[in-house]
């Protein structure tokens, strides 16, 4: 029988003289999001919680603006500017900086160790070692003891970081999202809200397996109503079955008035049945957890990945856009090795003179305005047209009648070798999209980046590995490592004195890195 038999069977023509005929029900969507990212935290599936958090815009949790802000650091990847932001915190007696320390640096060298080991055009890179021994040489000094250093030495003697038994479901999100959770315990209390956001009325975030209690409470309505439904009529079947749950996905009709004649009964009892005694039972229930499977994925594209931020949100719209240092200095890396020698640069611009990088960067950055400058466009231009010509793909892809014609300068080109290896086209490609006043001071850099020994580097890995992991040694387990579990926010923050350091911080770091290899480059 369908459900709109209930009302007739239950409910009398007189209306409640206390409740009005429409009762108001609001469903928001920003709550259920919370209540789906809480669902999905405490189950570990992390990467489909991340990825919702940048998608809608929210985020679930009790968090101080300072905490937000750290929380995303971590979440980005951005170790360095993790530990940067808690410097002020330093001081404090009550914060364990040794601990945190340790934490983000334990998970940055997890990161460093996935894109060594894993196979892929990172696999073992140069830059990434580097990096690695810098972090190795942190934990040696900041590890809790000496065993749990060996223990992430002994790590270095795996062919994969998936084949550790710890790290078998192991995935960048998942972990990022557990070294939050371990340094939230080390500085939440010291970064609680401040009196502006307290008058903001924070919204109520998910807690206690919300969504679950939720569906749950769902069943057993639906049942309750099923079971008042089949008293009413006379259903011995449904009587005998008692007030049973309903299944999660069992065909119902759309929600609608119908599903409130339970309610609408419940008015019309007389108040001495509420009175009446009842046993009380136990809820027994039994969550069946899915299998998640193994995730093959190349991590190091996650870890390298700049990551999706929703316009405009707090706190993804403050967070800077910094990547590891190894990543960053193989894109300088190889945009320097696709540079023309420092020769080439001055005769394709010889109003910058030689020898100096400074002066090279200050005059080539002035010619452009004077009448040589012209001369310099002029012989560009006719570099364009040349690679143009002997591009076999503009050949193919130029009408026949434009062939062999001077497209910018109008001057017919002389015939021009074509490039053979992919070097050569590279720096004729480069030596005609480059403006001199890029060029000229990264030139020199370039030559220094290029001829740097990574030799040293790898000798300390190794003897870092030898001295750590006897060869007769068993590979030790890794601890502490499983699957665990807008504008006014803007203004607000930029208020923070955590952040104003971190920001002034920032600023004067792009500075002494950018002079500093500046002059070592003039130096070489």
């Amino acid at each position: 029988m369908e459900r709109s038999s209930i009302p007739s069977a239950l409910t009398t023509s007189i209306k409640s003289p206390k409740t009005p005929s429409g009762i108001p029900f609001a469903i928001r969507e920003r709550d259920v999001i919370k209540a789906i990212l809480e669902f999905l935290e405490i189950r570990g599936l992390h990467i489909t919680q991340l990825s919702l958090e940048r998608e809608a815009g929210v985020i679930n949790g009790a968090f101080s603006d300072d905490l937000l802000f750290l929380r995303q650091l971590i979440l980005d990847g951005q170790w360095d500017n993790a530990l940067d932001f808690v410097e002020p915190l330093k001081p404090v007696k009550e914060f364990d900086f040794g601990a945190f320390r340790y934490n983000i640096t334990k998970y940055k060298f997890f990161e460093l160790l996935c894109v060594k080991l894993e196979p892929g055009p990172l696999h073992d890179n140069d830059f990434a070692v580097e990096e690695l021994v810098e972090c190795l040489k942190d934990l040696e000094h900041i590890c809790p003891s000496p065993e749990d250093y060996r223990h992430l030495c002994a790590l270095l003697t795996l062919p994969k970081l998936s084949d550790h038994e710890d790290f078998k479901n192991w995935n960048p999100s998942s972990a990022r999202v557990e070294c939050f959770n371990k340094v939230n315990q080390l500085c939440g209390h010291l970064l609680p809200p401040t009196g502006k956001e307290k008058d903001r009325g924070e919204e109520s975030n998910s807690s206690n397996d919300r969504l679950t209690g939720l569906l749950a409470k769902g069943r057993f309505y639906e049942g309750c109503v099923d079971y008042c439904q089949a008293q009413a009529i006379g259903d011995r079947r449904g009587i005998e079955a008692g007030p049973t749950p309903s299944e999660l996905l069992s065909f119902r009709p759309k929600l609608g008035s119908t599903d409130l004649s339970l309610v609408c009964w419940l008015e019309m009892v007389g108040k001495e049945q509420f009175a009446m005694p009842f046993k009380q039972k136990q809820l027994e229930l039994k969550v069946e957890h899915i299998r998640k499977p193994k995730l093959e994925a190349p991590w190091t594209e996650t870890i390298m990945a700049t990551p999706i931020k929703p316009g405009g949100q707090f706190p993804h719209n403050l967070v800077p856009a910094s990547k590891l240092k190894f990543a960053e200095k193989m894109s300088q890396s190889m945009t320097m090795s696709m540079l023309p020698p420092a020769d080439l640069t001055t005769s394709m611009f010889p109003s910058v003179p030689r020898g100096n990088p400074m002066s090279q960067s200050t005059a080539a950055g002035f010619c452009l305005g004077t009448a040589l400058a012209e001369a310099d466009a002029m012989a560009q231009s006719l570099l364009i047209e040349e690679m143009m010509e002997s591009s076999q793909l503009a050949k193919t892809s130029r009408p026949d009648t434009l062939r062999g014609v001077g497209l910018v300068t109008g001057v017919q080109p002389q015939p021009q070798v074509v490039p053979t290896t992919a070097a050569q086209i590279t720096n004729q490609m480069m030596s005609m999209s480059m403006a001199p006043q890029v060029i000229a001071p990264v030139a020199p850099m370039a030559q220094s980046m290029i001829s740097y020994d990574f030799t040293p580097v790898r000798r300390q890995l190794d003897e870092m590995t030898r001295r750590s992991v006897p060869p007769s040694s068993r590979l030790p387990t890794v601890p502490e490592l499983g699957s665990p579990c807008g504008s006014s926010q803007e203004n607000l923050m930029t208020q923070s004195r955590l952040f104003q350091q971190f920001s002034a911080t920032k600023q004067m770091s792009k500075f002494s890195i950018f002079w500093k290899s500046f002059y070592e480059s003039d130096t070489r």
